[in-house]
This record gives C-alpha cells, structure tokens and sequence, in this order.
C-alpha cells in the first residue's frame, strides 16, 4: 500500500471520507450518516475507533500518513480546538492533539467550507489572486473567504460566519444560542420548517417542483439573496460560488436567485463586474480537499521536524561532542 491519508467532512447530516494515496486521485470514499458515527456521547473515542475501522477496511491495515477533518464550526485560530459547531452536538471542545493520540496519527482540523471552497476554486479555474467568496446554502450557512489562495481566519479565526449576522427583531432561536442569526431564516433547517409548516405531505425533495412559486419559497429565497449581497457589498470579491445541498435541489430557481442577489448588491460596484459561478458540488469534494489539504499539512510537519533535526544535529557538531566523538571517546577509555 503507498502511504496515503485520510480526508474527513463531517457536516451536520452525513459524514463523508476519502482515502488518498500520494499524487493520485481520492481512491475510496464514503459517506455515511454523522449520526452513526458521532452520538454526542465521546465524540475524540468515536472518531478515533471510525478512523482505525476504515484503515483496516480500506488502508490494508496500513496507518496513514496524517487525517484532516473539515468541520462545520468555528476553531481556534491555530485549527487545534472546535469551539462551537452548532450543528453537530457534542463536539465543542474536541481537540485535535486528543484524537490524534487515540487514532495514533497526525490530525489536522479545519473548516469544512474551506475544504469545499478550495476544491471549487481548483474545479472552476478561479486564480488564487484576489479576493473570492464561496456561500455554501446546506443544513446552515457555510461561508468561505479566500485572498490570494489563502482563507482569511480573523484574529481569533472565527471570521467568515455569515450564518451568524443578526437580524433585528427576531425571537428565533439560532443554534449558536443567540437570536435572529440568518441561518434561522436562510438554510436548510429553516427549508425543512417550512416545508414541515405549510407543504407537509409534500417530500422534501418536490418542494420547488411543485411549490417554487409560492410566496413562502419566494421569501425564502429572498432571505438567501439577502444575506449573500450583504457580503457581497461588505467584500466587493471579484467572484462569487454557490453551492450546498439546497440549492441542488431539484427545480431549485438558481437563476432567480442570482437575479435576487444582483438586485440587492450595490450598482454599479460590486454588482458590475461580479462573476457569479454555481459549485459543482459533488459530493466527494469535501473530502477531496481535506485529502489535499492533508498531504500539503503533512509534508510541512515534516520538513519542520527534518529542519529541527538538522539544526541540532549541526549543534552537536559545532559543540564537538557528536555522537561518533562520544563512542570513540568511550573506547579509548576502556
């Protein structure tokens, strides 16, 4: 087996992973359902038993260089901490350092819209130059900010949660714990309430096949267009992705809703010049990312170990009492 790596999305209803050997493409992935891995109860454990099983199933027995783990959440700046993932109970507080002593293997963490977000720019031909915006519209509202190739994270790398914008007014309890953020109202959570509210024999699935015209999935998506100019008008990014699980929806007005974010972002900048592009959004892509992701996080820790190795060792020698010193010294004593 070449050494590979293991790459992770955990989203807020499946999680999906992917096994990539080095310079070749993903060559396993699988999704499956977060809640049949992760209960809320001992979230590093349960991570950690997912990561060996799969390894043993798909990896030969072999252990994998490094694991990196998308997560819908917010992190501590250095990616060793979750803090808060308001839609995957239980895991604030995880640690990167915990599970990767339990899994016995380098784990990585960072945002899963990062990952998606740095497939699409690669998939799309977006330069790494600039500035770009991925708004992700799935179980709630990922968010990536990306300037010359790099995400931007903020002094405590909780930038970028556009799900989390107050709205005024509102008594909707958030998941986050406050009130009125905008994934209350522009999300798949909220699509799933509506549907539940005023279409309930209708599956979910048929929703804008068959009621995209109502005034209630109208609002919806102006709440969608809403939210998405406010960034935009914030940023002036030179283009713009969409993409999640909701706006894949079959019959779902993706070019209404473009029409909708025009209408809401400033003319003539940013809304003149703006290039809007719609994520391909398979369902691997996370998971791709995180691969990438892990051999570059990888072949960096190396390197760093490989520098620190070096510099001791010259350390050594400039001290003059290298080892070879020390077994010749011993022997003429003896």
């Amino acid at each position: 087996m070449k050494p590979y790596v293991i790459g992770m999305d955990i989203g807020g209803t499946n999680l999906r992973v992917a096994l990539g050997p080095q310079g070749e493409e993903i060559r396993h992935f699988q999704k499956v359902p977060r809640e049949a891995v992760l209960t809320g109860e001992s979230p590093a454990k349960e991570l950690a038993d997912f990561i060996q099983d799969y390894c043993a199933q798909h990896g030969e027995g072999a252990r994998p260089e490094a694991v990196m783990i998308g997560f819908p959440a917010t992190l501590d700046r250095n990616r060793h901490h979750v803090l808060q993932a308001p839609n995957v109970p239980g895991i604030d507080g995880l640690s990167a350092a915990d599970l990767g002593r339990l899994a016995h293997v380098p784990v990585y963490f960072e945002r899963d819209v990062n990952l998606l977000f740095s497939c699409d720019m690669l998939d799309l031909g977006i330069p790494s130059q600039g500035l770009s915006v991925g708004i992700y519209i799935g179980t709630g509202i990922g968010n990536a900010i990306f300037y010359n190739g790099r995400p931007l994270s903020g002094k405590n790398g909780v930038s970028g949660e556009l799900g989390h914008i107050p709205r005024s007014g509102s008594g909707e309890i958030c998941g986050c714990g406050n009130l009125g953020c905008a994934e209350c109202f522009a999300s798949g959570r909220r699509l799933s309430h509506l549907r539940d509210t005023y279409f309930p024999s209708l599956p979910i699935g048929r929703l804008f096949l068959e009621q995209g015209s109502s005034p209630i999935l109208q609002d919806f998506l102006e709440e969608i267009a809403c939210t998405v100019a406010a960034e935009l008008n914030i940023l002036d990014p030179e283009y713009l992705v969409l993409g999640g699980g909701a706006l894949h929806m079959a019959g779902f007005p993706l070019e209404a809703l473009k029409e909708k974010i025009l209408a809401h972002t400033r003319k003539p900048y940013p809304a003149q010049g703006l290039q809007i592009l719609h994520s391909q959004d398979a369902v691997e892509n996370g998971a791709r990312g995180a691969v990438a992701l892990a051999w570059a996080l990888d072949q960096e820790r190396k390197a760093v170990l490989q520098g620190l190795w070096n510099v001791q060792r010259r350390e050594v020698q400039l001290s003059g009492i290298s080892l070879s010193g020390r077994v010749r010294g011993c022997q003429g004593r003896v």
